[in-house]
């Protein structure tokens, strides 16, 4: 005997060995990809945008406008009366942003942070305090009550928990 190592595989070891290798590495890549990646989406129904806000919208909220100031906050957009029965305001100051709901006054709801007439004004927050958000609702209630002679817009209902932003 030589001392030489003697090799104990043979042709067939080999293959059986590749073979495995590469089953392993099929299942870990196939594993991994399923892993890492999202299915694709499921086709749903379109998304609805917001609807503008009607001439008897406006009416209510006048001289407010897209772009007017409400407070310290620019008016950036006014949504009309949708399914959720509330019309809403939406203000910014920079990166800060307000949504004000404005909807039909009731007894036995929840208590708005402004109210006037007949009107209830609450509030959503981004990035604001609820100081501003309150100081907002009280401004746009100072509206509705410049506006009190004007009829409620169509669809206007009070605030319940299906109209919360």
């Amino acid at each position: 005997m030589s001392g030489a190592p003697v090799s104990t595989w043979t042709l067939a070891g080999l293959l059986r060995a590749a073979v495995m290798t590469g089953v392993a590495l099929g299942i870990g890549a196939g594993l991994g990809y399923g892993i890492a990646h999202e299915p694709a989406p499921v086709a749903g129904p379109a998304p609805v945008m917001p609807r503008s806000a009607s001439a008897a919208e406006l009416a209510v909220l006048a001289p407010l406008v897209p772009g007017a100031a409400l407070a310290d906050f620019v008016v950036r957009e006014i949504v009309g009366v949708g399914d959720e029965g509330s019309l809403r305001v939406v203000c910014e100051r920079g990166s800060v942003g307000v949504a004000l709901d404005v909807a039909l006054a009731a007894e036995g709801g929840p208590a708005p942070p402004a109210r006037s007439g007949r009107y209830a004004v609450f509030y959503a927050l981004r990035g604001a305090s609820p100081a501003e958000g309150e100081g907002l609702a009280r401004a746009l209630a100072a509206v509705l009550e410049h506006n009190a002679g004007v009829a409620s817009p169509p669809g206007l209902r009070p605030y319940g928990p299906a109209a919360a932003p």
